[in-house]
């Protein structure tokens, strides 16, 4: 006797025929939201397709239709990875709502459309800072626990090696343990001046961190972030990401 095979549901070849996307995907695509937030909006009846209003969770999106948010056009943007020599003066941050000197406005000359940063820094913090519009990757470096990173520190005092042990066993920072790897001075500069290697801290961490043994951050910069450099990319300036750049981001755990 024959088996009897399960024919695949219309449902399933329509939308594999039409090469249709997740309405929250399509809208986080366009750099306008995170797939979480683009929820928020579809609940909210905020979004419109072909001129009618969705609020359908997991609504699939043909390539012909027509996507607006709140009466605007979404365009769907090409996946997009840019490095940033951040200055001084400029945030980044994930709070959203109308910012003075947004990170966005130093990459606004090449991207018309919004490519959202990868975690947050103050106006004081400069150096690397990685854009992209890929939700999936720009959730995971969030998340992850081991990108390697290199900061220049400025400190208000000369640091002691009793101090340098300090930062090397850890203090308790929001109720977690942290730590740097390796912190020394940096050689022909003053010695208020350390290179710390770390994983997956932040700016405002690391400035925690520093605060938990009793000295103060003068001024930080990222000069490492998963091993992409400041190499001939002057401060103020970005650049796009190459397809290898890419890859090793994407296999970073």
């Amino acid at each position: 006797m024959k088996s009897k095979k399960t024919k695949p549901s219309s449902k399933f070849d329509k939308n594999k025929e039409e090469n249709t996307i997740r309405l929250n995907k399509f809208l986080s695509n366009g750099g306008l939201c995170s797939r979480r937030e683009a929820d928020d909006f579809i609940k909210m009846g905020l979004v419109q397709i072909n001129g009618k209003v969705i609020t359908e969770m997991g609504y699939q999106v043909k390539p012909t239709d027509e996507v607006k948010y709140d009466g605007s056009k979404v365009q769907q943007a090409p996946p997009t990875f840019l490095l940033l020599n951040k200055p001084k003066g400029f945030v980044a941050t994930s709070q959203g709502g109308k910012i003075n000197k947004s990170v966005q406005e130093l990459i606004r000359s090449g991207v018309k459309y919004k490519v959202p940063p990868v975690g947050d820094m103050g106006r004081p913090m400069t150096g690397l800072l990685l854009f992209t519009n890929d939700e999936d990757l720009r959730k995971k470096l969030n998340n992850s626990k081991g990108i390697p990173m290199v900061y220049q520190v400025t400190l208000d005092q000369v640091i002691t090696p009793e101090i340098m042990k300090k930062l090397k066993e850890g203090q308790m920072i929001f109720d977690k343990i942290q730590k740097v790897n390796v912190i020394s001075h940096i050689q022909g500069k003053s010695k208020k001046e350390v290179g710390v290697e770390v994983h997956s801290l932040s700016p405002a961490i690391l400035s925690k961190l520093f605060a938990a043994v009793g000295v103060k951050v003068l001024h930080m910069d990222r000069v490492v972030y998963a091993g992409l450099t400041k190499k001939e990319l002057p401060r103020g300036n970005w650049r796009k990401l190459s397809a290898k750049e890419i890859g090793f981001l994407k296999m970073i755990s």
